[in-house]
């Protein structure tokens, strides 16, 4: 499971946010200014995700309030604003040389991010390897600096490490971390599902819904991309909206196994076992469809419980990988 933006979004956000924060609290921008996900994104240049996460986070300070349109005011001193809408740059939204240099350089790691988290989660489950910065930028075509970026990020979500040396390496996902993570995941993800069911909106579960169900009717159609999206849909997208920041961060560290398990899942085609884990998604989306979260809850605690039963053992048989089945900018330790 390799979030296109969740996973990478975080750093970029707080740059969105920072940015955002500093116009309203100088007072750069009208009271009553409507932000949304869309002009913001579209404005600085970013994904919908960390603009999402910047206006939460200014809506939590009380710097934005809620109306009956679309997106946020931005408020000042009355209590309910009128909405103004209009162009972003013409309301006097404008960034200084350091805030574009930040975004270009958090919007290429967060480009990258993805495929790099896959890349080298993927390799937990097979053993320890090292992760060579200069070969990874080299790799992308990027600087070290956007690099580093990126290790600094899978270092927050636990993929790689430092040793004493500041030499990046792969810990090894081993069955006993695996039950590990399962066990953390099976107690705290129903728990976030809860707290986070407030903040999805009909429309989002609908759209997480209808993707399941057109899979499920058309299994030949589900390459692994759209089982990784099914996936991120519940664990992912629903789920992170958990208000819990904490939670959250533990949740994210936790669900690493998964990319091992799709990984294996991709490698090895076990058709029936993604049915399966699609039909146990269908049993969770269903009841916060009928506005069920507590149903919704139970069963997400039975799916991951199963899919550690599935997992485990795997991680335990797995074969070496062969040198073309790993990035050139990682190396097996001895």
């Amino acid at each position: 499971m390799t979030p296109p933006e969740s996973s990478s979004a975080p750093l970029l956000a707080d740059t969105v946010y920072r940015v955002l924060r500093r116009h309203i609290e100088e007072r750069r921008l009208p009271e009553g200014l409507v932000l949304g996900e869309a002009n913001i994104a579209k404005e600085l240049s970013v994904s919908r995700t960390p603009a999402r996460a910047a206006l939460q986070r200014l809506a939590d300070d009380g710097l934005l309030v809620a109306h009956d349109g679309r997106g946020l005011l931005v408020r000042y001193d009355a209590p309910s604003p009128e909405a103004l809408r209009m162009d972003l740059r013409e309301a006097g939204l404008s960034l200084v040389t350091a805030d574009e240099d930040h975004l270009d350089s958090s919007t290429t790691a967060d480009r990258i991010y993805p495929s790099v988290e896959k890349a080298i989660a993927s390799c937990m489950a097979f053993g320890r390897f090292w992760v060579n910065q200069t070969a990874l930028a080299n790799h992308f075509g990027i600087s070290r600096t956007v690099a580093h970026d990126v290790l600094t990020r899978l270092e927050k979500v636990g993929v790689v490490s430092r040793d004493r040396n500041a030499r990046w390496y792969v810990e090894p996902l081993t069955p006993t971390k695996a039950q590990e993570h399962y066990t953390l995941r099976a107690l705290l993800e129903p728990e976030a599902l809860l707290l986070a069911y407030p903040r999805m909106g009909k429309a989002r579960i609908e759209e997480c819904w209808q993707r399941l169900i057109a899979s499920i009717q058309a299994p030949a159609t589900l390459d692994a991309a759209g089982f990784d999206h099914i996936e991120r849909d519940l664990h992912v997208d629903l789920i992170h909206l958990c208000p819990n920041a904490q939670m959250v961060k533990v949740i994210q560290e936790s669900q690493m196994p998964l990319i091992a398990t799709h990984y294996t899942i991709e490698r090895y085609g076990d058709s029936e076992q993604i049915g399966q884990s699609m039909l146990q998604h269908l049993s969770v989306l269903t009841p916060l469809m009928e506005q069920n979260p507590q149903r919704a809850a139970e069963a997400l605690r039975y799916h991951l419980q199963q899919a550690a039963e599935v997992t485990i053992p795997r991680i335990a048989n797995l074969p070496a990988l062969r040198p073309d089945q790993y990035p050139g900018y990682l190396s097996p330790a001895a």
